[in-house]
């Protein structure tokens, strides 16, 4: 039976993770890259904004940042990008400041980090800090404001 509970709670735990693929039809409204790393907050807040993007209309591609799921990927070929990621003693993923760098820090970029202290990300791209919320509630007012944010960004 205790074995029968741990398959159960893993399963459901992993459905909770934010799911990379695509989601809506290319271009639809247009096309957005959402790059993130799997810990609760940030595969909650991908997941909201998938939700509610395609909900409106728009082309997502998720991809996992942390397994090299931006190599090979060209921000030239999306109309917006959004990047949620870790501060790391006050700085940017090193993984997503090299992409960043070797991609010429596009214009159409939002680089989202969280952190526990207050400091601007060292960037040349739009970008956001917040801290890792718990609560629903704060996850739905993030979504929100981030999608505006990235919908803002699209040609």
């Amino acid at each position: 039976m205790k074995r029968i509970f741990t398959l159960v709670l893993l399963a459901s735990t992993l459905f909770l993770w934010a799911q990379e693929g695509e989601y809506g039809t290319a271009p639809g409204k247009g096309k957005i890259l959402i790059a993130f790393e799997k810990t609760r907050f940030k595969s909650a807040l991908v997941e909201g904004l998938v939700e509610k993007l395609e909900g409106e209309g728009y082309y997502l591609n998720v991809v996992n940042h942390q397994k090299d799921g931006l190599e090979g990927v060209n921000p030239a070929d999306y109309d917006g990008v959004f990047i949620t990621n870790s501060g790391v003693t006050a700085k940017v993923r090193p993984v997503v400041s090299e992409w960043l760098a070797e991609k010429g820090q596009p214009a159409h970029v939002l680089v989202h980090t969280t952190q526990r202290n207050d400091w601007t990300p060292a960037v040349e791209v739009d970008s956001i800090t917040s801290a890792s919320f718990k609560k629903q509630d704060d996850i739905d007012r993030l979504v929100e404001e981030y999608a505006a944010l990235i919908k803002g960004q699209l040609p």
